[in-house]
């Protein structure tokens, strides 16, 4: 199994069709899951404030050759937009649910030197809405101004029941894993998750990059395979 994250970004009004367009071809491609993911301003937080110039596409697949033909059929246009970064992923570990089940299938790699990406997803429960946008903030902050981070930002797939996430890239495992698992307000909010039940559902996955191609935020391709 391999997985992919496109990132791109359209003149306003483009990225609202051009996303649509990807999440109707990808409910027909072979993908073994697939989210199409609405870019959500981070330091907006507590307030949930869309991005309407971007769209993200999140998806699993049973080999490349599959990849390529969804990025080479429907996923096309997205390299004639503004800015693009088209990221081959390896499944590295996975906890918890997302849409009742982990879309990783128990799926795990051993971890390898090289940069990394992490998604996270949620779906809070409206009972402890505030309690969670409250507490969110310093996180988002922490996780601006974190060691080895390189990008990071937000997203909803399904406002109406309150899913939403974060998609970040790092330098390396390490530098993930100590913002993800090192003492601070990252972990603070964790505790304070577990022990309130904020959320209904929540995933989290760790993936190797293993080709890249476009940049995104002054990140070029080469550049962030290049990282140490």
């Amino acid at each position: 199994m391999i997985a992919s994250l496109d990132l791109a970004r359209f003149p306003l009004g483009v990225a609202e069709y051009e996303a649509l367009a990807a999440r109707r071809a990808g409910r027909r491609s072979d993908a073994l899951f697939a989210r199409l993911l609405l870019g959500m301003r981070l330091r907006s937080m507590p307030v949930p404030v869309p991005q309407m110039t971007v769209a993200y596409y999140f998806a699993l697949w049973r080999d490349e050759e599959a990849l390529e033909r969804f990025r080479a059929g429907p996923l096309r246009r997205w390299d004639d937009g503004g800015e693009r970064l088209a990221l081959t992923l390896r499944p590295v570990q996975s906890f918890g649910t997302w849409g009742g089940s982990d879309p990783l299938r128990g799926e795990r790699t051993e971890p390898r030197p090289g940069p990394v990406a992490l998604i996270t997803h949620s779906r809070t429960r409206p009972s402890q809405a505030a309690r969670f946008f409250v507490a969110d903030g310093p996180v988002v902050r922490a996780l601006d101004g974190a060691e080895g981070r390189l990008w990071s930002d937000g997203f909803f797939d399904d406002l109406a029941r309150l899913d939403s996430g974060t998609l970040s890239l790092w330098r390396d495992t390490a530098a993930a894993t100590a913002f993800a698992y090192g003492p601070g307000i990252h972990q603070e909010a964790v505790k304070g998750q577990r022990d309130g039940g904020w959320f209904s559902e929540s995933w989290f996955a760790r993936f190797a990059i293993e080709a890249a191609r476009g940049s995104w935020r002054g990140i070029a391709a080469d550049d962030l395979l290049a990282a140490p």
